[in-house]
């Protein structure tokens, strides 16, 4: 079962079994139950040099190297002079629900764990996908349900951990006859992209309404628009609807015009996890290490915004990582859950995977525990 710990050979110790049978090891590495090869120690040199800035430490229960910023070593920190941080780029869409990577990197976070993280904002039709998969960047956010084609055309994108419920609305105008769900079939949708996590997540909503979300179908037309146009389309009649991410989801509301129709936080296919950490492969593969200090840092951002609303909501307005008013981000911040987690992900994966095959954007016939597998990697991480 997920979850449980299975004994593996004896040159590898003991792993968690995933729903396929593949084995996941504390360097972050997958293999299947009874591969006898070795794991690959590829990322820890790599992972040692991040770790003389960051505090990592050899040995601990994992066995392995450990980034408790509270609990440093002395040679870790006599090193830190000499040492330089590990490199990372994260790309990120000026939502208000980018705050675990921003208050990361603003509260120093990033940097306690020995890690150089720079935030690069996506403009445009930016593919932001792919941009991973190559490791243009090193990693992103974003509900999974986007990202699961692109991993099942080979993409080398990992999943690790869940960050935050909330942020994703599916809105009409309020003189619209539109009252649920159904209603919208053979109407107009306006998104930012064919592949957001918007467009993705509300096409659950849409299935099981009887709906056929995908564009061969004509059953219901997806209209692109950028991002910052989405909510004037519903205003201004082009659409019937609008499905996309705050702040600007939230925009209709705010200004009267628009109700919400169905949310990624209630009805049927409510998820734990609107974003999660998606990881270049390579990363994953080859410097688990410096993979888990991301992920480790990238949760403590999402906690810390429990609480501290109002100030993550300074950071992201006063710094320009968000546009919108300080009030209403510091009021949908609070409207999300704080939660960060790799196990409940993980848990959510293969029944997410099989229902989504409904839509149609998957490969009917996929196999839903090898996507699973392929996607998701826990790096030894057990919260």
């Amino acid at each position: 079962m997920p979850g449980t710990n299975n004994p593996a050979d004896g040159a590898h110790g003991t792993g968690r079994v995933l729903p396929s049978g593949a084995v996941v090891q504390e360097t972050g590495t997958t293999r299947r139950a009874g591969d006898s090869r070795r794991l690959s120690r590829r990322g820890l040199i790599g992972g040692i040099a991040a770790g003389a800035v960051g505090g990592l430490v050899l040995g601990g229960a994992a066995g392995g190297v450990l980034g408790d910023r509270h609990g440093r070593s002395a040679a870790a920190a006599d090193a830190s002079a000499s040492a330089e941080a590990r490199r990372l780029t994260l790309i990120y869409g000026g939502d208000v629900c980018d705050a675990p990577a921003i208050v990361a990197l603003e509260k120093g976070f990033f940097a306690e764990h020995g890690l150089d993280v720079g935030l690069h904002k996506t403009v445009g039709d930016e593919d932001i996908k792919a941009a991973v998969g190559s490791g243009t960047y090193d990693a992103s956010s974003g509900i999974f349900y986007s990202w699961l084609k692109p991993v099942e055309q080979g993409q080398n994108v990992k999943f690790i951990a869940g960050l935050h419920s909330g942020c994703l609305r599916l809105l009409v105008r309020n003189d619209s006859d539109v009252k649920q769900i159904s209603d919208l079939r053979g109407r107009s949708i306006g998104v930012p992209s064919l592949s957001s996590s918007a467009t993705m997540f509300f096409s659950l909503d849409l299935v099981d309404a009887g709906i056929d979300p995908s564009a061969e179908a004509g059953e219901v037309q997806w209209r692109v628009y950028d991002t910052s146009l989405v909510a004037d389309a519903l205003k201004n009649g082009e659409v019937d609807a609008i499905a996309t991410s705050d702040p600007i989801a939230y925009r209709p509301i705010q200004e009267g015009y628009g109700w919400e129709l169905a949310t990624n936080m209630t009805g049927a296919n409510a998820q734990a996890y609107c974003c999660c950490t998606a990881l270049n492969g390579d990363l994953v593969a080859d410097e688990p290490d410096v993979a888990r200090e991301l992920v480790t840092a990238w949760a403590e951002g999402s906690r810390y915004v429990a609480g501290n609303e109002d100030e993550v909501a300074h950071l992201e307005i006063d710094k320009g990582y968000v546009a919108g008013d300080v009030d209403l981000v510091a009021t949908l911040l609070r409207s999300y859950r704080w939660e960060p987690s790799v196990t409940k992900l993980r848990d959510a994966l293969t029944p997410g995977i099989e229902k989504f095959k409904r839509t149609g954007y998957l490969d009917p016939d996929v196999d839903t525990d090898a996507l699973a597998d392929r996607a998701f990697d826990t790096l030894g991480l057990d919260w």
